[in-house]
């Protein structure tokens, strides 16, 4: 057994097909099948049942499936680290929606002209997507605001935000001021499930003990904000998404009586993640510019 079998293998199981595997590793299709056999023949095991033309891990191969990926990720891991010294590093980190929107130009700009030795990677995603690149090796940590705990992450506070209701200005004319109960009765225009900035609105209404119905859902804040200027309800995000529109005029912010709503920024990686010196330097510049972030 060797880490092509496992290659092959995870390959297989990324595409749900022998044929597409082969076709991904440019190779043909009955030696891909063979070395299945031989990884089934090595362990003892079925990792794979045929039902109607198509293919299913077993439970023995679901359990491979993790190892794999563990050899495969940390195999790669130990070839960047190795050549580090002897070529620019790599680095790919991501950031929730709205640091992406709002800190991550001036971030990748800083870090170009601080590190131009290495190329470097960002992905912008929610906290739930991001947590689930970091546990594939996809990404050698982020900075989200929603932290799962799990005993695989190693998370770092960074700084805070608070959230903003805000309205167009023909939106409950007259009216600056609503309780916590009144805002959860009107159209709340909300961030989707498993974002930081849900959860963070969702956290502030529960302490109350105050249910919320959604009118509008969206992973786009930029959707969220076009619906507040039009007048089709509240919505709850970062004061640095809104400050600009409220000093324009468009939205106007709404005070609320009785509950607050706010966020906490984390730098998170995998416990086994090795960092070389280059990433540890990224994380260096991430803290500088968000670590005075707090409002």
């Amino acid at each position: 057994m060797t880490l092509r079998h496992l290659e092959i293998f995870s390959t297989v199981c990324a595409q749900g097909s022998f044929t597409r595997a082969a076709e991904k590793l440019n190779m043909a299709q009955p030696a891909v099948s063979l070395a299945i056999r031989e990884l089934e023949a090595f362990y003892n095991v079925r990792l794979f049942e045929r039902m109607n033309r198509r293919i299913y891990l077993t439970e023995a191969g679901r359990t491979l499936r993790q190892y794999a990926d563990t050899v495969l990720s940390q195999m790669r891991e130990s070839v960047e680290v190795l050549r580090e010294s002897g070529a620019r590093g790599t680095c790919a980190f991501g950031v929730h929606v709205t640091l992406g929107e709002t800190r991550l130009a001036e971030i990748l700009v800083h870090l170009a002209a601080e590190l131009p030795e290495m190329e470097i990677r960002a992905c912008v995603q929610n906290s739930r997507e991001t947590e689930r690149m970091i546990l594939q090796n996809e990404l050698d940590f982020a900075v989200v605001d929603n932290v799962t705990l799990s005993p695989h992450y190693l998370a770092e506070p960074l700084c805070g935000e608070s959230l903003a209701a805000v309205c167009a200005p023909v939106y409950l004319p007259g009216k600056d001021t609503l309780t916590l109960a009144e805002l959860a009765g009107e159209r709340l225009l909300l961030r989707e499930q498993g974002s930081g900035t849900r959860s963070s609105v969702e956290a502030g209404f529960q302490q109350a003990g105050v249910p919320i119905r959604p009118a509008v859902e969206s992973i786009s804040t930029a959707a969220l904000l076009s619906c507040a200027r039009a007048g089709l309800g509240i919505t709850l995000l970062p004061r640095s998404l809104v400050e600009r529109d409220v000093a324009r005029g468009s939205l106007r912010e709404l005070t609320v009586v009785g509950g607050s709503f706010c966020r906490n920024y984390f730098l998170v990686r995998h416990r086994g993640k090795y960092l070389t010196d280059g990433m540890r330097r990224v994380i260096q510049v991430l803290r500088e510019h968000l670590g005075d972030t707090q409002t």
